[in-house]
C-alpha cells in the first residue's frame, strides 16, 4: 500500500514537472527523434551486457548458467523492477527464483543476487562520487556540491554495516532470530530454507577476493556505457551533450533513483533530478524531461515484450510441473 501510494506521487509529480516545463515543447523535441528512438533498445544491451558478464563472473566455479540466460534473467529483473511496483525488490527476487529453476542450488542463486546487490552499491557509490567531482568544475557555486558530497557519504556507513553483518555476523540468521522473537516464534524466513546455509554461502562468496574485483570492474564498465547512451539519446534529440556532461546526469540521476527506491522506478523522483542537474550543464528543463521520457519510452517498449516472455516461461514451468506431478515423475524442472 506503501509502494502503490509512494508510486502515485511520484507520478502526480512528474505530471507537474512535464506540465510546468511545457508539455507540447518537450512532445516536439521528442518528434524530432521520432522512431529513431527505437535504437536505444538495442543500445541498452551493452551497459546490460556489461552489468551480466560482472554477475556470471560471480557465478564462476559456483554454477554454470550461459551468459545468454544471465543476460535475459537481467533483462527480467530490470523490466519487473522498473515497470512494476515492487520497490525495486521484486526483480531480484524473481532472478533468485528462475537461476534456481534452471538447476542452480537457490542457496548459491541467492548468494550470488545479494553479493552482486552489495557490489552494485559500491560501484553505483564510486560513479557517483566522479559525478560530484565532475559537477565540481561545472558550477560556480559550491554550496550543491557539498550537499550531494554530504549526502553520499552518509551512504557509507550503511554499506558498511550492510557488508559486515553479510560476512561476519550472517544477515539472514540474524533477521531470523529477530523476527522470531517478534513474532513469537513465528519463522518468516522458514519458506526460503535454512538462512544458516544462505549465510555461509555469501560467506564464501566474499572470500573469492579477484572474483569480487573482477566482477566490480565490470559493472563499473557498465555504467560508463550506461553514460554512452546518455549521449545516444541526447544526439537522437537532436541535442547533442559532452560526455562529462551525460555522465554529471547519469551518475547522479542514477543516486537519487536508488535513494527513492520506494518509489517504484523512481518515477518522477527521476525527473527531477534530470531537470536539477541538467540546468547545472546548460540543458533546459523541456530537453531534460524529453530525455527522461525517451528513457522511459525505452524501458516500456523493451521491458513490456521482456515481461511476456517471463509470463510465457513461468506458464511453461508450471504446466510441466502438473505434468510431472500428474505422471508421478520426479526430477529437476
Amino acid at each position: 500500500m506503501h509502494i502503490l501510494l509512494a508510486g502515485l506521487l511520484g507520478l502526480a509529480l512528474g505530471v507537474y514537472l512535464v506540465l510546468h516545463a511545457g508539455f507540447a515543447g518537450i512532445v516536439a523535441l521528442l518528434a524530432v527523434a521520432g522512431w529513431g528512438l527505437l535504437w536505444l533498445l538495442p543500445f541498452h544491451l551493452l551497459p546490460l551486457a556489461l552489468d551480466t558478464l560482472s554477475w556470471k563472473w560471480l557465478l564462476r566455479g559456483k554454477a554454470r548458467a550461459p551468459f545468454g540466460f544471465l543476460l535475459w534473467l537481467a533483462l527480467i529483473r530490470e523490466s519487473v523492477n522498473g515497470l512494476l511496483p515492487v520497490a525495486r525488490i521484486g526483480g531480484e527476487l524473481l532472478g533468485i527464483r528462475m537461476l534456481s529453476q534452471y538447476g542452480v542450488s537457490p542457496y548459491v542463486a541467492g548468494a550470488s543476487v545479494m553479493v552482486e546487490i552489495t557490489l552494485t552499491l559500491v560501484s553505483q557509490f564510486l560513479f557517483a562520487l566522479l559525478g560530484v567531482v565532475v559537477l565540481l568544475f561545472a558550477v560556480s557555486n559550491h554550496l550543491l556540491v557539498f550537499e550531494v558530497l554530504g549526502f553520499l557519504f552518509l551512504s557509507i556507513p550503511v554499506m558498511v554495516i550492510f557488508f559486515w553483518l553479510q560476512k561476519h555476523k550472517g544477515l539472514f540468521s540474524l533477521v531470523q532470530n529477530i523476527s522470531k522473537r517478534m513474532l513469537d516464534g513465528y519463522d518468516v524466513l522458514g519458506i526460503i530454507g535454512d538462512p544458516r546455509l544462505l549465510d555461509a554461502e555469501i560467506r564464501s562468496f566474499y572470500d573469492k577476493g579477484r572474483a569480487l574485483l573482477v566482477a566490480n570492474f565490470w559493472q563499473l564498465a557498465g555504467l560508463f556505457a550506461g553514460t554512452l547512451e546518455v549521449v545516444f539519446t541526447f544526439w537522437l534529440l537532436h541535442h547533442p551533450v559532452p560526455y562529462w556532461a551525460a555522465l554529471l546526469l547519469e551518475s547522479l540521476g542514477q543516486a537519487l533513483r536508488s535513494v527513492a527506491f520506494v518509489v517504484p522506478a523512481g518515477i518522477g523522483i527521476q525527473e527531477g533530478g534530470f531537470m536539477l542537474f541538467g540546468t547545472v550543464v546548460g540543458i533546459g528543463p523541456d530537453l531534460a524531461l524529453a530525455y527522461a521520457l525517451a528513457r522511459r519510452l525505452r524501458e516500456l517498449f523493451l521491458g513490456v515484450p521482456v515481461l511476456l516472455s517471463w509470463v510465457a516461461s513461468e506458464s511453461h514451468y508450471m504446466r510441466r510441473r502438473w505434468l510431472q506431478a500428474s505422471t508421478g515423475k520426479e526430477g529437476v524442472l
